[in-house]
C-alpha cells in the first residue's frame, strides 16, 4: 500500500513539473513529421487526359509557391538515383504482367532510354503511338511510388525515349510530357 502511494505520489509530482516546464517554455518542442504526398492520376480517354494535366499543371504553381516559402520543396531526381529508379520500374513493370525481356532500360542524366526490338519500326504509328503512351503512363505511376519512397518530388518525372536495338529513335517525349513517333 504505502509503495502505491509513493508511486502515486511521485508521478502526480513529474506531472506537476512536466506541467510547469511546458508553461513556462522550457518542455522540448516535437515535431510532426510531414509525409509526401502522393498524385495518381489514370483516365481512359484522350479528353480526360488533356483535363487533368491541365487541372495540374494549374495546381502545380500553387504548390510551389508556398513550398518554396516554407524551405519544405522535395529535390528533383539527380542522375545517380536513376538507376534505383530503373530497377524500381522493371520490377513493377514485371509485377503487372508486362513482358519486358526484350527491353533495355537505361538512362543519360536524367533521361531514361528504352531499347526495345527493331521490329517495332516495322508497326503502326497509331500502335506506336498507344504503345509509348501506355509505357509512358506506367513509367509515371512507378515514379510517384518511387519519389514518395525516395523523397523526391513527383512532378519531375524523367524524360523517355524509345529506341531500337540498332539505335534508330522511335519515340521521344516532347518538353510538353506528349509522345511523339519519330518513324513514318
Amino acid at each position: 500500500m504505502k509503495k502505491t502511494k509513493f508511486l502515486l505520489v511521485g508521478f502526480l509530482a513529474l506531472a506537476a513539473l512536466g506541467f510547469i516546464m511546458q508553461a513556462l517554455g522550457l518542455a522540448p518542442k516535437t515535431k510532426t513529421p510531414e509525409t509526401p504526398k502522393v498524385a495518381v492520376q489514370s483516365s481512359t480517354t484522350e479528353d480526360k487526359k488533356e483535363t487533368s494535366k491541365t487541372s495540374e499543371s494549374t495546381e502545380t504553381p500553387k504548390e510551389s509557391s508556398s513550398s518554396s516559402s516554407s524551405g519544405d520543396e522535395l529535390p528533383r531526381v539527380k542522375a545517380e538515383q536513376m538507376a534505383s529508379f530503373i530497377d524500381y520500374l522493371k520490377q513493377d513493370l514485371t509485377d503487372k504482367g508486362v513482358d519486358i525481356s526484350t527491353y533495355t532500360f537505361y538512362n543519360k542524366d536524367t533521361i531514361l532510354y528504352v531499347k526495345v526490338p527493331d521490329v517495332y519500326k516495322t508497326y503502326s504509328k497509331a500502335d506506336l503511338q498507344s504503345f509509348a503512351d501506355g509505357l509512358k503512363e506506367k513509367e509515371h505511376e512507378a515514379f510517384n511510388v518511387w519519389s514518395a519512397i525516395n523523397g523526391v518530388d513527383f512532378n519531375s518525372y524523367p524524360m523517355m525515349h524509345i529506341k531500337t536495338d540498332d539505335g534508330n529513335s522511335l519515340v521521344s517525349q516532347k518538353m510538353n510530357g506528349k509522345m511523339e513517333v519519330k518513324v513514318k
